[in-house]
Protein backbone atom coordinates (compact mmCIF):
# COMPACT_ATOMS: atom_id res chain seq x y z
CA UNK A 1 0.00 0.00 0.00
CA UNK A 2 1.11 3.66 -0.81
CA UNK A 3 1.56 6.41 1.65
CA UNK A 4 1.14 10.14 1.27
CA UNK A 5 3.00 13.21 2.42
CA UNK A 6 1.75 16.44 2.90
CA UNK A 7 3.54 19.45 3.26
CA UNK A 8 3.15 23.19 3.75
CA UNK A 9 5.91 25.67 2.94
CA UNK A 10 6.31 29.26 2.13
CA UNK A 11 7.72 30.19 -1.51
CA UNK A 12 11.75 30.39 0.03
CA UNK A 13 11.32 26.77 1.86
CA UNK A 14 9.47 25.43 -1.04
CA UNK A 15 12.75 24.62 -2.73
CA UNK A 16 14.37 22.94 0.25
CA UNK A 17 11.34 20.43 0.22
CA UNK A 18 11.83 19.76 -2.88
CA UNK A 19 15.80 19.06 -2.45
CA UNK A 20 13.96 16.22 -0.42
CA UNK A 21 11.03 14.97 -2.18
CA UNK A 22 11.41 16.44 -5.63
CA UNK A 23 9.75 18.67 -8.22
CA UNK A 24 5.64 19.05 -6.88
CA UNK A 25 2.37 20.19 -7.39
CA UNK A 26 1.89 23.09 -5.05
CA UNK A 27 -1.73 24.88 -4.67
CA UNK A 28 -1.94 28.13 -2.53
CA UNK A 29 -3.62 28.18 0.00
CA UNK A 30 -3.70 31.51 1.46
CA UNK A 31 -0.67 34.44 1.16
CA UNK A 32 2.76 32.15 0.72
CA UNK A 33 1.36 29.50 1.83
CA UNK A 34 2.16 26.69 -0.48
CA UNK A 35 0.97 23.19 -0.01
CA UNK A 36 1.97 19.48 -1.77
CA UNK A 37 1.18 16.29 -1.53
CA UNK A 38 3.47 13.37 -2.30
CA UNK A 39 2.56 10.00 -2.72
CA UNK A 40 5.41 7.45 -1.68
CA UNK A 41 5.46 3.93 -1.76
CA UNK A 42 4.50 2.99 1.48
CA UNK A 43 3.22 4.28 5.13
CA UNK A 44 6.80 3.72 6.32
CA UNK A 45 8.24 5.67 3.52
CA UNK A 46 6.00 8.92 4.39
CA UNK A 47 6.43 8.72 8.08
CA UNK A 48 10.34 8.61 7.13
CA UNK A 49 9.91 11.43 5.19
CA UNK A 50 7.96 13.64 7.39
CA UNK A 51 10.61 13.15 10.24
CA UNK A 52 13.29 14.43 8.01
CA UNK A 53 11.14 17.10 7.10
CA UNK A 54 9.66 18.02 10.60
CA UNK A 55 14.07 17.55 11.66
CA UNK A 56 14.83 20.21 8.94
CA UNK A 57 11.42 22.85 10.44
CA UNK A 58 9.55 21.81 7.45
CA UNK A 59 5.36 21.88 8.57
CA UNK A 60 4.37 17.94 7.32
CA UNK A 61 2.51 15.34 7.78
CA UNK A 62 1.66 11.43 6.30
CA UNK A 63 -1.56 11.59 4.81
CA UNK A 64 -3.94 9.02 4.22
CA UNK A 65 -2.77 6.35 2.29
CA UNK A 66 -6.55 5.56 1.09
CA UNK A 67 -9.88 6.77 0.27
CA UNK A 68 -11.26 4.87 3.16
CA UNK A 69 -9.18 6.66 5.99
CA UNK A 70 -8.94 10.05 4.04
CA UNK A 71 -12.71 10.89 5.89
CA UNK A 72 -11.28 10.41 8.90
CA UNK A 73 -8.05 11.97 8.21
CA UNK A 74 -9.95 15.13 7.12
CA UNK A 75 -11.90 15.52 10.24
CA UNK A 76 -8.67 16.23 12.32
CA UNK A 77 -7.19 18.64 10.14
CA UNK A 78 -10.31 20.92 9.76
CA UNK A 79 -10.01 24.74 11.08
CA UNK A 80 -11.00 25.66 14.44
CA UNK A 81 -13.39 28.14 14.49
CA UNK A 82 -12.72 31.36 16.99
CA UNK A 83 -15.50 33.79 17.21
CA UNK A 84 -16.26 35.35 13.63
CA UNK A 85 -13.50 36.28 12.29
CA UNK A 86 -10.79 33.74 12.98
CA UNK A 87 -9.67 30.06 12.47
CA UNK A 88 -6.98 28.14 13.96
CA UNK A 89 -5.46 25.68 11.41
CA UNK A 90 -2.66 23.38 10.52
CA UNK A 91 -0.61 25.30 7.89
CA UNK A 92 -1.56 22.47 5.45
CA UNK A 93 -5.11 23.26 5.63
CA UNK A 94 -6.86 25.44 3.98
CA UNK A 95 -9.29 28.48 5.61
CA UNK A 96 -11.02 31.39 4.22
CA UNK A 97 -10.54 33.31 7.19
CA UNK A 98 -10.29 36.92 8.10
CA UNK A 99 -7.53 36.33 10.94
CA UNK A 100 -5.92 32.57 10.10
CA UNK A 101 -3.38 31.26 12.66
CA UNK A 102 -1.35 28.34 11.78
CA UNK A 103 -0.19 26.03 14.71
CA UNK A 104 1.97 22.95 14.19
CA UNK A 105 1.98 21.73 17.96
CA UNK A 106 5.62 19.73 16.44
CA UNK A 107 6.50 17.60 20.09
CA UNK A 108 4.71 19.92 21.92
CA UNK A 109 0.77 20.15 23.50
CA UNK A 110 -2.36 22.23 21.78
CA UNK A 111 -3.86 22.46 17.95
CA UNK A 112 -6.41 24.30 19.24
CA UNK A 113 -8.93 22.45 18.87
CA UNK A 114 -9.46 21.13 22.33
CA UNK A 115 -12.60 22.16 23.88
CA UNK A 116 -10.59 23.81 26.81
CA UNK A 117 -8.85 25.71 24.42
CA UNK A 118 -11.63 26.82 22.32
CA UNK A 119 -12.74 28.26 25.65
CA UNK A 120 -9.86 30.92 25.68
CA UNK A 121 -9.40 31.24 22.03
CA UNK A 122 -13.03 32.46 22.66
CA UNK A 123 -12.75 34.58 25.27
CA UNK A 124 -9.75 36.32 23.90
CA UNK A 125 -11.43 37.31 20.72
CA UNK A 126 -14.16 38.84 22.41
CA UNK A 127 -12.02 40.72 25.22
CA UNK A 128 -8.54 41.53 24.02
CA UNK A 129 -7.54 45.28 22.87
CA UNK A 130 -4.75 46.59 21.46
CA UNK A 131 -2.97 47.72 24.14
CA UNK A 132 -3.33 44.50 26.08
CA UNK A 133 -0.12 42.12 27.31
CA UNK A 134 -0.87 38.41 27.69
CA UNK A 135 0.94 36.25 30.10
CA UNK A 136 -0.04 32.31 28.84
CA UNK A 137 0.67 29.91 31.73
CA UNK A 138 1.81 26.39 30.31
CA UNK A 139 1.82 28.01 26.66
CA UNK A 140 2.59 24.25 25.05
CA UNK A 141 2.78 25.11 21.47
CA UNK A 142 1.69 28.65 22.07
CA UNK A 143 -1.41 28.38 20.46
CA UNK A 144 -2.99 31.01 23.11
CA UNK A 145 -0.13 33.44 23.23
CA UNK A 146 0.09 33.54 19.37
CA UNK A 147 -3.46 33.78 18.68
CA UNK A 148 -3.93 36.51 21.14
CA UNK A 149 -1.52 39.16 19.23
CA UNK A 150 -2.97 37.61 16.25
CA UNK A 151 -6.21 38.54 17.40
CA UNK A 152 -4.71 42.62 18.31
CA UNK A 153 -2.69 42.70 21.58
CA UNK A 154 0.01 44.26 21.77
CA UNK A 155 2.47 41.60 23.18
CA UNK A 156 2.02 38.32 25.13
CA UNK A 157 4.50 35.80 26.74
CA UNK A 158 4.60 32.48 27.24
CA UNK A 159 5.85 30.12 30.16
CA UNK A 160 6.39 26.50 29.88
CA UNK A 161 8.48 23.45 31.36
CA UNK A 162 8.58 21.65 28.20
CA UNK A 163 11.50 22.71 25.78
CA UNK A 164 10.29 20.60 22.64
CA UNK A 165 7.12 22.84 22.89
CA UNK A 166 8.89 26.32 23.53
CA UNK A 167 10.55 24.80 20.20
CA UNK A 168 7.27 24.64 18.82
CA UNK A 169 6.22 27.38 19.91
CA UNK A 170 8.82 29.67 18.81
CA UNK A 171 8.70 28.21 15.38
CA UNK A 172 4.93 28.66 15.36
CA UNK A 173 5.11 32.72 16.42
CA UNK A 174 7.74 33.19 13.32
CA UNK A 175 5.37 31.42 10.94
CA UNK A 176 2.27 33.85 11.83
CA UNK A 177 4.38 37.11 11.42
CA UNK A 178 4.72 37.90 15.34
CA UNK A 179 7.74 36.46 16.68
CA UNK A 180 8.67 40.15 17.16
CA UNK A 181 5.97 40.27 19.66
CA UNK A 182 5.34 37.03 21.26
CA UNK A 183 8.50 35.70 23.71
CA UNK A 184 8.42 32.11 25.45
CA UNK A 185 11.15 30.86 27.92
CA UNK A 186 10.99 27.90 30.25
CA UNK A 187 11.03 29.79 33.61
CA UNK A 188 8.80 29.31 36.63
CA UNK A 189 5.77 31.52 37.16
CA UNK A 190 7.39 32.35 40.42
CA UNK A 191 10.25 34.43 38.60
CA UNK A 192 8.37 36.19 36.16
CA UNK A 193 7.96 39.72 36.89
CA UNK A 194 5.46 42.34 36.15
CA UNK A 195 2.03 42.31 35.56
CA UNK A 196 -0.31 41.49 32.50
CA UNK A 197 -3.73 42.80 31.29
CA UNK A 198 -4.45 38.85 30.65
CA UNK A 199 -3.39 36.35 32.53
CA UNK A 200 -4.53 32.67 31.08
CA UNK A 201 -3.68 29.37 32.57
CA UNK A 202 -5.22 25.99 30.68
CA UNK A 203 -3.64 23.24 32.90
CA UNK A 204 -4.57 20.79 35.37
CA UNK A 205 -7.29 21.85 38.41
CA UNK A 206 -4.73 20.86 41.26
CA UNK A 207 -1.93 22.86 39.34
CA UNK A 208 -4.68 25.65 39.03
CA UNK A 209 -4.78 25.82 42.71
CA UNK A 210 -1.06 25.21 43.89
CA UNK A 211 0.18 28.41 41.31
CA UNK A 212 -3.34 30.28 42.12
CA UNK A 213 -1.57 33.28 44.43
CA UNK A 214 1.04 33.75 41.76
CA UNK A 215 -1.21 34.03 38.83
CA UNK A 216 -3.58 36.57 40.70
CA UNK A 217 -0.16 38.58 41.21
CA UNK A 218 0.66 38.66 37.91
CA UNK A 219 -2.53 39.95 36.81
CA UNK A 220 -2.32 43.82 36.17
CA UNK A 221 -5.27 46.42 37.68
CA UNK A 222 -8.33 46.07 35.63
CA UNK A 223 -6.94 43.14 33.84
CA UNK A 224 -8.81 39.59 33.83
CA UNK A 225 -7.68 36.14 34.42
CA UNK A 226 -8.69 32.84 32.30
CA UNK A 227 -8.09 29.39 33.75
CA UNK A 228 -9.47 26.54 31.75
CA UNK A 229 -9.09 22.37 31.56
CA UNK A 230 -11.09 21.86 34.45
CA UNK A 231 -14.63 19.63 34.65
CA UNK A 232 -17.72 20.55 35.99
CA UNK A 233 -17.11 19.02 38.86
CA UNK A 234 -14.18 20.81 39.87
CA UNK A 235 -15.35 24.26 39.33
CA UNK A 236 -16.41 24.82 42.94
CA UNK A 237 -13.15 23.80 44.60
CA UNK A 238 -10.88 26.20 41.91
CA UNK A 239 -13.43 28.90 42.70
CA UNK A 240 -12.84 28.74 46.29
CA UNK A 241 -8.71 28.94 45.64
CA UNK A 242 -9.34 32.57 44.05
CA UNK A 243 -11.36 34.05 47.01
CA UNK A 244 -9.97 37.81 45.82
CA UNK A 245 -11.42 37.16 42.20
CA UNK A 246 -14.86 37.89 40.83
CA UNK A 247 -15.24 35.44 38.43
CA UNK A 248 -18.10 35.13 35.69
CA UNK A 249 -20.71 32.63 35.32
CA UNK A 250 -18.91 29.79 33.67
CA UNK A 251 -18.12 29.25 30.44
CA UNK A 252 -18.83 25.56 29.38
CA UNK A 253 -18.11 23.61 25.99
CA UNK A 254 -18.39 19.61 25.73
CA UNK A 255 -18.06 19.63 29.39
CA UNK A 256 -15.03 21.05 29.73
CA UNK A 257 -14.82 24.50 31.87
CA UNK A 258 -13.60 27.55 32.20
CA UNK A 259 -13.61 30.40 34.68
CA UNK A 260 -12.92 34.29 33.91
CA UNK A 261 -12.84 37.04 35.89
CA UNK A 262 -11.13 40.12 37.63
CA UNK A 263 -9.19 40.34 40.95
CA UNK A 264 -11.08 42.41 43.19
CA UNK A 265 -9.35 44.99 44.93
CA UNK A 266 -10.89 46.65 47.36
Amino acid sequence: MSGQVVVAADKTSRVDVERVLGPGSWTLVRDDRWVASYEVESEAVARKLVAHLRADQHPAVAGPPDSARAVAWNNRNRPTRVGMRAEVCFPWVSSEAEIVIEIDPGLGFGVGDHPSTRLLLEELDLRVRSDDSVLDVGCGSGVLAVAAVCLGARQAFGIDINEAGLVAAEANARRNGVADKVQFSSVELTEVRGKYDVVLANIHDATLRRIADELVARVAPKGWLGLSGVSRGQVSRLRSAFPSVDFEEVKEIEEWNALIGRVNIE
